[in-house]
């Protein structure tokens, strides 16, 4: 039978972890905003660690302001992302049940882990080849002024990209606790799966060299290969 009262208890409780969400969510931008300029140093030290002859430019009045809450608005929800997941956990967590907690926790923990180690391989490895690729390209027959909200959108979606690529073998678990993957089903994709991630790789990397490619290619692939190996570790959890 539908319980009015009990209905308008999970809203009211639905409505506290939004509120709760967005404050945290104001206090990570505000923050981001107030470190804007240590920001900023971050976000130009792959150009500036290496002294490529790379100037920034903004070509309109507001394009530091605008960039600057951009970055800070983005800045803030990772920041603020542990936060709004508890939040999220606060209000499922009652109704799940002790295996689906476990998974969830699991999931969770690991999305972090990898997202910070793609986000970390881009950083520190991927962008600084690219970036000194295009840079140089056609040095001292064009001067290379980059826009300021170009270049941090640019960087941007590559950390983003890394840290949502270093996902598989996360999905992968998941997956293979659902029972909706199998090892042999992986392997039997690979060769295709090969394709595919040498294809990525090629649209995703900064410039058009094969050195940037294939230090997203590899690894991807061996992501793949790990991925594998953790979908047969899932199902044999999900067995016992």
């Amino acid at each position: 039978m539908f319980n009015a009262s009990t209905f308008w208890e999970h809203l009211q409780e639905l409505r506290s972890r939004i509120l709760k969400s967005l404050i945290g969510l104001a206090v990570g931008t505000g923050i981001a905003f107030w470190q804007w300029e240590r920001l900023w140093y971050w976000i130009a030290r792959p150009i500036t660690s290496q002294h490529l002859q790379v100037t920034f430019i903004a070509t309109s009045p507001m394009e530091t302001v605008m960039t600057s809450f951009k970055l800070s608005l983005i800045a803030g929800c990772i920041l603020a992302f542990p936060w709004v997941m508890w939040q999220i956990w606060s209000f499922l967590a009652p109704g799940l049940h002790r295996k689906e907690r476990k998974l969830f926790m699991g999931t969770f923990l690991g999305f972090i882990v990898m997202f910070a180690g793609g986000a970390a391989f881009c950083y520190f490895t991927v962008l600084p080849a690219g970036l000194s690729f295009l840079a140089s390209y056609m040095q001292g027959t064009i001067t290379q002024s980059w826009k300021q909200e170009d270049f941090a959108t640019f960087i941007i979606q590559f950390l983003l990209a890394f840290g949502l690529i270093f996902q598989l073998p996360v999905v992968t678990f998941v997956l293979g606790r659902l029972g909706l993957l199998t090892p042999r089903g992986m392997w039997g994709f690979f060769k295709l799966a090969l394709v595919i991630i040498f294809i990525v790789a090629a649209l995703l990397t900064p410039g058009p060299d094969p050195v940037s490619q294939l230090m997203m290619a590899i690894p991807l692939c061996l992501l793949y290969i790990i991925s594998i190996g953790v979908c047969a570790l899932a199902q044999k959890k999900e067995q016992r």
